[in-house]
């Protein structure tokens, strides 16, 4: 027969816990940064989008407002630092496995949701005819009334 030691036991189960413990922490981490990474993605994009459509409305209104362009450029600039930072943490294997991730969700088709009986319009604001203006609801601007956002402080609409 043998003789079971039962502090060695001890002591190895410890060790296996410890071990799991800091795995699970590594693991966590790795997660974390991969969230973090695509989170700031989603960020740099709808800023983008914005950038896009301030740029846009201020051609369509024939106006200039260069600072405030160069405020929202300034953003972006600053979610792509945020996103050269992660990356810089991360492994390349890392950064390649999120980049992948992102990939295969980019690709994956939209699910159509079926069709419902009896559906009811939806209803569209009108667009506002050549002309119409409103009142931002920031700065009390009067801007354009389908413009998406202020000229004048820059306040999405």
């Amino acid at each position: 027969m043998f003789e079971l030691d039962i502090e060695t036991l001890k002591e190895q189960g410890l060790q296996l816990v410890d071990t799991a413990k800091k795995t699970a922490i590594d693991l966590a981490g790795k997660g974390k940064s991969q969230l973090d990474l695509l989170n700031q993605k989603s960020r740099l994009s709808k800023a983008q989008r914005q950038l896009g459509a301030l740029v846009y409305s201020l051609h369509k209104s024939g106006e200039e407002n260069q600072p405030l362009v160069d405020r929202y450029i300034a953003a972006i600039d600053e979610v792509e630092q945020a996103i050269a930072d992660i990356k810089a943490k991360m492994t390349p294997a890392e950064v390649e496995q999120a980049e992948q991730a992102e990939d295969t969700a980019a690709e994956e088709p939209a699910v159509e949701e079926p069709a419902e009986e009896a559906e009811e319009p939806v209803e569209e604001e009108p667009i506002a005819p050549r002309g119409e203006t409103k009142t931002c609801p920031v700065c009390q601007a009067e801007i354009d009334a389908d413009a998406l956002f202020c000229n004048h402080c820059g306040a999405q609409l």
